[in-house]
């Protein structure tokens, strides 16, 4: 060992840059399922419509058709590099993606590209049933509505009633291609134009495509729910009739069902409302409140559930983990916490913040309703959500409104000051409140924050008083001022009647 210091050149070993892959929710993926959703929609659209309806030319479709193929190849790549979750890790090594890739839809999304279309070389002419095979891509349609059920606001509810309308009409379209299709082969074996009793039609083939549609789509709907007008004929019409019913009653039992419920609980807090508001009724006739109070409660609680808040906040907060449950309430409250003088060399300690917040506890407020008054001792400090508030003087005058984003009351969480003024709703409004006993527990985990917050305080609360006194000297100065021009004017009068008197005096003496 030398005996000088050796100094070591310690380096970080090069950082593995991790393989490129597609977040499974992301932003980038929704979007591409939506396209493909579209793409996969189209397909049910006009494969079976060119199939049931023989429709053999290949010009018009070859742009869409080549189209559609691209969409759904670069769909296969971008599946093999999505990322998937497991326990609630998302899984990003591309190896253990193509590996659940292989296991799961793969083989499936490559049937369905497979060019089955360039055999129509090899045949007389071309058919539509060459592209038969696209069809299986319909399988994905659950995983489509089960990945927007979890992205999107709307509510499960409405995503499933749509979904169901979806798989009627889907249904009743593939179902009356199918119909015209048998009409053709029927055709084709018999040499006829379709049979009238089947169809419903005279000369059915000889119609126009949105006529042959029309009628198809009509017969494939009224038969799916068990109203068969339409005598079949053949052992071909008899079974696909028999089949449609089949499928089509008990389709319609199992969605109508779940359309239905669905229905019901499409506004769940409706029908919670709306029995809790029966209890309320029941219970102030019963006691005989007044008519102006029931009003009142009617009018507080109609307010709360056509604003969201009759569920209870806490309760729906209750079951999330702690560390989501404050996400969730610093998200919504911070920003005004942020605002308010008392607390401005503390907006960027987010500990403090997120303690505040925490203590934060909503109260709703109806119009013409007094918030505080003046000559209260005040012991809570409010934050206003949404809403306006009135600043009144004694005589009952508006001095000043707040608004959404204010707040009041803040030197009442360390002093035991009296209000200095009324405050009186304007509107409904939603309000948090800080008590003072909740906000001494926080100052009490903050010691440094709270020296700050005291001397801030101390600086608001003096030019308070200062304000306070200089309102009871120009008040005394005011009232000094009368006083004098009441004695004033009392000394002219005393002055004029001592006048008169010896006016009178002197007239009668003369």
């Amino acid at each position: 060992k030398s005996g000088k210091d050796s100094v070591v050149n310690l380096e970080k070993p090069p950082e593995k840059k991790e393989p490129f892959v597609i977040q499974q929710e992301g932003k980038f993926r929704n979007r591409w399922d939506c396209i493909i959703f579209c793409v996969v929609v189209f397909i049910l659209i006009t494969v079976p419509l060119r199939i049931g309806f023989d429709i053999r030319a290949w010009k018009p479709w070859l742009a869409p058709d080549y189209l559609t193929d691209l969409l759904l190849v670069v769909d296969i790549v971008i599946c093999s590099m999505t990322t998937y979750e497991v326990d609630g890790e998302m899984v990003k090594d591309r190896k253990l993606i193509w590996q659940n890739y292989l296991k799961g839809l793969f083989f499936f999304d490559l049937a369905s590209v497979l060019p089955l279309d360039f055999i129509w070389i090899w045949l007389p002419s071309y058919t539509p049933w060459l592209r038969a095979n696209r069809l299986i891509r319909v399988i994905r349609f659950p995983y489509y509505f089960s990945q927007w059920e979890k992205v999107t606001s709307l509510k499960p509810s409405v995503i499933r009633i749509f979904k169901s309308t979806f798989v009627i009409l889907g249904l009743a379209h593939v179902i009356g291609c199918g119909f015209f299709l048998v009409i053709i082969i029927e055709g084709m074996m018999d040499e006829t134009n379709g049979n009238k009793d089947f169809t419903g039609t005279d000369n059915i083939l000889d119609k126009p495509l949105a006529s042959k549609y029309i009628r198809a789509f009509y017969w494939s709907f009224v038969t799916m729910t068990g109203y068969n007008n339409t005598n079949p004929h053949t052992q071909l019409e008899t079974i696909f009739s028999i089949v449609v019913t089949m499928v089509g009653i008990s389709l319609f039992a199992t969605i109508i069902g779940t359309v239905g419920s669905l229905v019901t609980n499409l506004d769940s807090s409706a029908l919670i409302s709306g029995k809790k508001m029966d209890g309320i009724n029941d219970y102030m006739k019963y006691k005989r409140i007044p008519q102006d109070l029931q009003n009142e409660v009617r009018n507080y609680y109609t307010y709360l559930w056509k604003s969201g808040k009759g569920l209870d906040k806490n309760k729906v907060l209750d079951d999330l983990p702690p560390y989501l449950k404050t996400k969730m309430s610093v998200i919504l409250n911070s920003e005004i916490i942020k605002k308010v003088p008392l607390f401005q060399q503390c907006k960027d300690d987010t500990d403090f913040i997120n303690e505040i917040v925490k203590c934060l506890k909503p109260r709703v407020c109806l119009p013409n309703s007094f918030i505080v008054r003046k000559g209260e001792v005040g012991n809570e400090m409010f934050f206003i959500s949404r809403g306006e508030l009135n600043v009144v003087s004694e005589d009952d005058k508006v001095v000043f409104t707040l608004k959404d984003g204010g707040f009041f009351g803040e030197i009442a969480l360390l002093y035991d000051t009296k209000r200095t003024a009324s405050i009186v709703a304007r509107t409904y409004c939603d309000m948090f409140v800080l008590t003072k006993e909740d906000f001494k527990k926080v100052m009490k985990k903050f010691p440094v924050q709270s020296k700050g917050i005291k001397e801030i305080a101390k600086e608001r609360f003096q030019s308070i008083v200062d304000a306070e006194k200089k309102k009871e000297e120009e008040k005394n100065a005011d009232e000094q001022e009368r006083e004098g021009e009441n004695e004033a004017s009392n000394a002219e009068q005393e002055n004029g009647v001592r006048n008169e008197e010896e006016s009178m005096d002197k007239k009668d003496e003369e």
